[in-house]
């Protein structure tokens, strides 16, 4: 039977149970709905990434990261275009509410919950493997990582992105979740820029703080400039200097 745009809806958020999708995740998945249904709910359809992007307001770096995710989550499809002949197609995928568990790796908390995340094997078998609440259980703090998949973890690192937004707020500066995400954003474009190519989680979190701050500082920081100040004397009635030129002064 051919799925409904409900069946792509409960999935969604039967998979958001597992684990959650970040707020840009999930603003892309229900664009593509959107999209399916503008074309008459063609499935897979055709979509241009610059239409994406301009709709969500994101950048193409940003576009790949969060599809990326949508694919290794078994949600959705993508082929490349060709040139300017041939747009980028999606398709919207539908599992089977047994599949969703299949294949999974459990893995019991020390107050009896199951922390699972999915990842996809070569031949596309989903398997839910055991990850800690902040997503770092199988990552080492000091080892060295790609940029890529440094930003990908710290982006979708909520419990961090509010100690930060805390901090922030105590230093009297006010950023809320997107805001640090768009920064976040910047901070590794600005590390690709300086040739970086690997990075441990520790030090990228403490860089991006220090960072930050130097950056948001400089912004509340920037002086005014000063308003014209006249110097002179004040002459009286009786002043010697009164009628004496002064354009030379």
């Amino acid at each position: 039977m051919e799925a409904s745009p409900f069946d792509y809806i409960k999935q969604f958020w039967r998979e958001n149970e597992v684990q959650m999708f970040s707020a840009k995740e999930t603003q892309l998945y229900f664009f593509f709905l959107s999209e399916s249904n503008r074309q008459y709910w063609r499935n897979p359809f055709g979509c241009s990434t610059q239409r994406i992007t301009n709709n969500l307001g994101i950048s193409r770096q940003t576009l790949c990261r969060l599809r990326k995710k949508l694919q290794d989550r078994g949600l959705i499809t993508y082929e490349e275009g060709k040139n300017n002949s041939i747009v980028p197609c999606y398709g919207l995928l539908i599992k089977s509410k047994d599949s969703i568990m299949q294949n999974v790796t459990i893995n019991g908390t020390q107050n009896g919950t199951v922390n699972v995340a999915p990842c996809e094997t070569a031949d596309g078998t989903i398997i839910k493997t055991h990850k800690t609440a902040d997503n770092k259980s199988t990552i080492s703090m000091e080892e060295p990582l790609p940029l890529d998949r440094l930003q990908n973890i710290l982006c979708d690192d909520r419990e961090w992105i509010m100690r930060i937004k805390e901090y922030l707020g105590k230093q009297g500066i006010k950023l809320d979740e997107t805001n640090i995400g768009n920064r976040l954003e910047g901070f590794f474009l600005y590390l690709q820029t300086g040739g970086m190519k690997l990075k441990s989680l520790a030090d990228t979190q403490k860089h991006f703080v220090n960072w930050l701050m130097k950056k948001e500082c400089s912004k509340g920081n920037k002086q005014k400039p000063l308003s014209p100040q006249q110097v002179g004397i004040k002459l009286t009635e009786n002043n010697p200097n009164k009628f004496k030129n002064i354009s030379e002064w």
